[in-house]
């Protein structure tokens, strides 16, 4: 039998469902292959190698002009609402970090 701890540190596929609202957090796709890096009571946490965040010189992001941006690593809490089905690959070569597949890993930033 599967336990989901056994998911912690491994890449899995998770299918989602009217995440409409994880867009701002740059998750526009329907499946995305990520690195789970825990779970609790409100989702799985993944791994996020090149989050965009402002960055304002004087503290102040002005609204004329996009804000400069910079990557971070971060980590994102996805919520059970929002994940239909999570696909583990438990053995196969790749998708255990520190070796991780060649897909992208993470969230494109286009739509498809």
């Amino acid at each position: 039998m599967m336990n989901i701890s056994e998911i912690i540190d491994d890449i899995v596929l998770l299918k989602l469902e009217n995440h409409e609202p994880l867009k701002d957090l740059g998750i526009i796709q329907k499946s995305l292959f990520a690195k789970i890096l825990g779970y609790d009571e409100h989702g799985v946490w993944i791994y996020h190698p090149k989050f965009q965040v402002a960055e304002a010189p004087d503290g102040e992001i002005k609204s004329i002009k996009p804000p400069k941006t910079r990557e971070v690593e971060a980590s994102v809490l996805i919520h059970w609402g929002f994940i239909v089905s999570i696909v583990h690959f438990p053995g196969v070569e790749g998708f255990d970090f520190p070796n991780p597949f060649e897909k992208q890993i993470g969230f494109d930033t286009e739509p498809k």
